[in-house]
């Protein structure tokens, strides 16, 4: 069940996110009962993630402390100088205490730059997957979730595309045409067959990749994504929406943009989606951002996807609206195979991701795997 901590659902969408491997660690628990009252903005959540981050670490709770540095850094504009700090203490304790899997690190050349890449490797495994996230994704929490994929019959392959994690630091910004990242993995390690899981707005990712790029042989949309309009719409009063929608399309861009910035204040959700969309693409005003945004669509795609596909969806997903679900299937209309699991309040994993109760997305994955 999904927990509301703050009541803002933002925050305790990330609350979850981040303490969720932690749930049953009492430590975790009491530091989550003193901060959370304090939560209040954004200053507030960086002062408090950040002096626990830096207790933990002291401590020498190397997993804690890097969940929390994660926490701490998430908020934060890119001109923040305790960004960059915040992301390197995520990193560091990460790799401190991270032992699931043996593993090996790379730098895949793409463009002018490289794409940081992971490799972990399951005894015996005869076969390749590749993982990847979406908007606000570094590869190592990708990397923790992986644990769920120990002793499979797949080595995994996990890496930072343009607009995220190291290869965001490194100029590479957000594009909608994943097939071009995927398919320089894949030829860099010379795979003839992949299977591939894109995780929140890699959803799209993933479907976009499999249209072009046919080495892949499974595709997993978790959670299914349509349109990179949908996460700023979806929370919207409808009127509001319908409004933001019929400026957007008449190119009135002045007006679009007063009227996002003014929706921004004191809107903590739709600050983070607009701040965070200027860090991952360069853009710098809410109607140029849409329009980047618009280009991330599934419109047009779905007949050329052939491959098996698994549909993961959150009947609660505050980003993506479920009603996208049914639309998605009929425009899959040559997939080899169409798996679908839709998860409720009642089985719990009815929100972003299942970020309340990821096990249960795993189990389906697994399964479709075989």
């Amino acid at each position: 069940m999904f927990k509301k901590y703050t009541g803002n659902e933002q925050f305790d969408l990330q609350i979850t996110r981040f303490t969720y491997d932690y749930e049953n660690d009492p430590g975790v628990r009491e530091d989550l009962k003193q901060i959370v009252p304090k939560l209040k903005d954004f200053d507030s959540w960086y002062e408090n993630w950040s002096h626990l981050a830096v207790k933990r670490e002291n401590e020498g709770f190397y997993g804690i402390a890097s969940n929390y540095y994660k926490a701490a850094e998430f908020y934060l504009q890119p001109e923040n100088p305790n960004k960059q700090k915040m992301y390197e203490g995520y990193r560091r304790n990460f790799y401190n205490y991270y032992n699931d899997f043996d593993f090996k690190s790379y730098k895949v050349p793409y463009e002018n730059s490289f794409l940081p890449a992971v490799e972990l490797f399951n005894p015996n495994a005869h076969k390749t997957l590749i993982i990847f996230g979406g908007y606000d994704s570094y590869m190592e929490e990708i990397i923790k979730e992986a644990v769920f994929l120990k002793n499979t019959d797949y080595n995994i392959i996990v890496f930072d595309g343009p607009g995220q994690g190291t290869a965001l630091k490194n100029g590479l910004k957000f594009i909608p045409s994943w097939e071009k990242p995927v398919s320089t993995v894949i030829d860099y390690f010379n795979l003839k067959r992949v299977s591939a899981i894109g995780i929140s707005w890699g959803g799209y990712f993933v479907m976009r990749a499999a249209a072009f790029e046919k080495r892949i042989d499974k595709v997993i949309a978790f959670d299914i994504f349509y349109s990179g309009l949908d996460p700023l719409m979806n929370r919207m009063p409808k009127e509001i929406g319908n409004k933001l929608i019929k400026l957007f399309e008449a190119g009135k861009s002045a007006e679009f943009n007063n009227f996002i910035n003014k929706m921004m204040q004191g809107n903590i959700d739709l600050t983070w989606k607009i701040n965070k969309g200027y860090e991952i693409t360069g853009e710098t005003t809410p109607f140029d951002l849409c329009r980047n945004f618009k280009r991330h669509s599934m419109k047009g795609i779905g007949q050329f996807i052939n491959q098996d596909v698994l549909l993961l969806a959150g009947e609660d997903d505050q980003y993506v609206p479920i009603s996208r679900l049914p639309q998605l299937q009929q425009e899959l209309c040559n997939a080899g195979s169409i798996t679908t699991k839709v998860f409720t309040r009642e089985t719990g994993g009815e929100q972003h991701c299942q970020a309340d109760k990821i096990t249960l997305a795993f189990d389906e994955i697994k399964k479709f795997l075989g």
